[in-house]
C-alpha cells in the first residue's frame, strides 16, 4: 500500500473517531429508536430469553443488530456512548471495504479521490454517526461484494450470512448480490457464445459464482420459517401499526415512488456528482472512448442493488429513505470515479472531481422548507436536534408543564428512556389539536401540512429556539379552541 493511501485511510479513520466522540451522547434517532433501542431494550430486559420481540414491536425484520446491541449493553453498560463506540469497528471496517473495492477498479493514482467520492456522501457520513443497522448492512454488503469481485468465497460467505439477519432489506440485498454474481459471471465468460452446451455451461458458471451465497439463503429461509411458525406471518402483518406502509399503490403512486427514488439519488449534493459523471462520459465519448470490461463490471455493481431495492419497494406506500440506497449511492460514486480516471485531460478530470466533492460536502446544507420532506437521518444538519430537544424538555420541566400535555410527532413520541437511556419513562403525547394544551413542533418532525398550517396560523407561539438549520417551536392552545 502506498504511503499516500495509508495517510488517507488514517485521516479518514481519525475523522470517524472524532465524529463518534462528538456524537457519543446523541440519543437514538429516527427509525433507530425502534429497530435499535426498543428491540435491544427487550433483549436486554429479558436477558435474551426470547428469540422474537413482542408482536407489538415486530415490524417483520430480523433482529440480529438489536440483539448485538443488547449484548454490548450487558458488557459495557446501558449507555449511549457504549452503543456509539460499538459502531466504530463497523464504520472502520466499511472504510477498509471501500478502499479494497476502489483499489480493484481504479488506477493507483485515482484511489485517493475515488475513496473520497464514496466516503464523503452525506447519507453515509450521517449514518456512520448513528447507532443504526444500516451501517452494519453496508459493511456486510461491501464485504460480500469484495468477495465476489475478488473471487474469495470466504469473504462472500462472511458478509452474506449476517446480512440476511439484519433486516428484510438485508434479504433484498442478498438478491442484489446474487444478481451481481450472475451478471459478473456473464461478463467474464459469456457461456452463450459457446456453440454447444450453452445452457449447461451457463448453469455451471452461475453455480460457481453463487454457491457462497447459498448458506445465507438457507439461513434467511430458516428465520422466515421460524417467524411464520411462531407468529403466523412473515414480512407483513395486517394487524400491526405499520400495515399502512405495505399498502399496494396504484399507477400514480408507483410513478411517484419512481420519481422519489430518482430524487434520493440526486439529493444532498449528489446532483453535482451526476453532472460530473455525465460531463466525463460526454468528453470520453466525443474522444472515441468506448466502455471496456471495467466499466461494464462497475455498471453491474451499481445496477444490481438499484434494481433489487427499487423492484422490491416501488409498489408500496412505505416512505423510501435515502439510507435505503446506501450501497447504490456509494457504488455510483465508484462508477463516476472510474469515468473521471479514464479522462485523458487531467485538468478536466481534476476540475470535475473538485465539483463532485464540493457537491457532496454541500449535501449537509440541502434543507427544504417546512412543507417539503427532508431526510434528516441522512444529513449532519440534524445534529442540533439533540441539543434543542433537551433544552425544551428542561424548559418544560422548569415551568412544570407535564410532557403528557404537550403534543408532538415522530421521531419525538417515544418514551424518553428509549431515546436517551436515562431511565425516564415520560413521553410526549401524539399531536391532537383538539386535546393538546401545547404542541412541540420542529422542522425535523413529521407534521402534516394541515396541522402545520393550523399551528402557524392560529396557535400562539410560546417559545422558539433555532440552532443551525434546525428549529424547535412550542405552541400554546388558543383560547378559542383549535
Amino acid at each position: 500500500m502506498p504511503a499516500s493511501h495509508r495517510l488517507l485511510l488514517l485521516v479518514l479513520a481519525l475523522g470517524s473517531v472524532l465524529l463518534t466522540a462528538l456524537a457519543a451522547h446523541h440519543g437514538f434517532f429516527w427509525d433507530a429508536v425502534l429497530q435499535a433501542s426498543r428491540h435491544a431494550q427487550w433483549y436486554y430486559d429479558t436477558r435474551f430469553t426470547h428469540l422474537l420481540v413482542p408482536e407489538a414491536l415486530d415490524a417483520g425484520h430480523p433482529t440480529l443488530f438489536a440483539a448485538a446491541l443488547a449484548g454490548v449493553w450487558r458488557l459495557f453498560g446501558q449507555t449511549l456512548p457504549a452503543g456509539h463506540w460499538a459502531m466504530l469497528p463497523l464504520v472502520l471496517g466499511t472504510l477498509w471495504q471501500v478502499y479494497c473495492l476502489v483499489r480493484r477498479f481504479v488506477p493507483r493514482a485515482w484511489v485517493g479521490p475515488a475513496v473520497l467520492l464514496l466516503w464523503l456522501d452525506a447519507t453515509w457520513l450521517t449514518q456512520s454517526t448513528l447507532v443504526s443497522s444500516d451501517v452494519a448492512l453496508l459493511f456486510c454488503y461491501l464485504l460480500a461484494l469484495n468477495g465476489l469481485t475478488a473471487r474469495r468465497p470466504v469473504l462472500t460467505l462472511a458478509g452474506s450470512l449476517p446480512l440476511v439477519l439484519l433486516s428484510t432489506r438485508g434479504m433484498i440485498l442478498w438478491a442484489a448480490l446474487a444478481l451481481t454474481a450472475a451478471l459478473l459471471g456473464w461478463l467474464d465468460e459469456n457461456p452463450l457464445r459457446a456453440p454447444h452446451g450453452r445452457f449447461s455451461a451457463a448453469a455451471r458458471l452461475l453455480g460457481r459464482r453463487i454457491w457462497p451465497l447459498l448458506p445465507a439463503l438457507l439461513l434467511a429461509g430458516l428465520w422466515l420459517g421460524l417467524h411464520y411458525q411462531l407468529r403466523g406471518w412473515v414480512g407483513y402483518n395486517a394487524r400491526s401499526q405499520w400495515s399502512g406502509n405495505y399498502a399496494l399503490l396504484g399507477p400514480l403512486g408507483i410513478l411517484r415512488n419512481v420519481a422519489l427514488i430518482g430524487w434520493r439519488l440526486l439529493d444532498q449534493g449528489r446532483l453535482l456528482l451526476w453532472l460530473s459523471g455525465a460531463a466525463a462520459l460526454l468528453a470520453l465519448w466525443r474522444g472515441g472512448w468506448r466502455p471496456g470490461p471495467t466499466t461494464w463490471r462497475l455498471l453491474v455493481l451499481w445496477l444490481a442493488p438499484a434494481l433489487a431495492l427499487s423492484g422490491a419497494m416501488v409498489w408500496y406506500a412505505n416512505p423510501i429513505g435515502h439510507r435505503y440506497y446506501l450501497p447504490v449511492l456509494l457504488l455510483f460514486a465508484l462508477l463516476v470515479a472510474h469515468l473521471l480516471s479514464e479522462l485523458p485531460a487531467r485538468g478536466l478530470a481534476r476540475m470535475l472531481t473538485g465539483v463532485a466533492l464540493l457537491g457532496l460536502l454541500s449535501g449537509h446544507f440541502w434543507v427544504y422548507p417546512d412543507h417539503m420532506a427532508n431526510g434528516w437521518d441522512a444529513t449532519l444538519a440534524h445534529w442540533p436536534y439533540y441539543r434543542l430537544r433537551h433544552r425544551f424538555i428542561d424548559w418544560l420541566d422548569a415551568r412544570r408543564i407535564p410532557l403528557a400535555d404537550v403534543g408532538s410527532n415522530f421521531p419525538n413520541l417515544y418514551p424518553l428512556h428509549q431515546v436517551d437511556l436515562n431511565g425516564d419513562p415520560r413521553r410526549f403525547a401524539p399531536v391532537d389539536l383538539r386535546r393538546n394544551r401545547y404542541v412541540l413542533q420542529s422542522n425535523t418532525m413529521n407534521f402534516g401540512d394541515a396541522v402545520l398550517d393550523s399551528l402557524q396560523q392560529r396557535w400562539p407561539l410560546l417559545h422558539e429556539e433555532r440552532v443551525g438549520q434546525v428549529y424547535f417551536r412550542l405552541y400554546q392552545r388558543p383560547s378559542d379552541g383549535p
